[in-house]
């Protein structure tokens, strides 16, 4: 009796998983195309915010979304995608920003090495 209890609460945890990826998917696709452009960051037991983010999503018109201590299973589509905020950036600020940014945000240490 305890092992299916365990296999029933395996399977429902590996569902809500799979069901928070595939609305966070959703959510990005709508994000890239918006006006308010999010970069994603690894955090962990607390936030990792500070008020200079806070100034730079501010003056940049940036969203910072936090995923606290757990990393997504699809690390890279996330780093990709924090790509194509940095592109943006340097389109329409120039180079400034990337003085203003914290280095440890999720594939800017990678993108600025290209």
């Amino acid at each position: 009796m305890k092992i299916s209890n365990l296999i029933v609460v395996i399977f429902l945890f590996s569902f809500s998983i799979q069901a928070q990826e595939k609305k966070q998917n959703d959510t990005i696709k709508i994000e890239i195309n918006s006006n308010t452009k999010t970069i994603y960051v690894l955090g962990g037991i607390t936030s990792v915010s500070t008020k200079e983010d806070l100034a730079f999503a501010k003056k940049y018109n940036i969203h910072f979304h936090d995923f606290g201590c757990i990393a997504p299973a699809n690390f890279e589509e996330y780093e990709a995608k924090n790509e194509l905020v940095f592109d943006f950036l340097n389109k329409t600020y120039g180079m400034q920003w990337q003085k203003e940014i914290k280095p440890s945000v999720l594939g800017f240490e990678k993108w600025k090495k290209k």
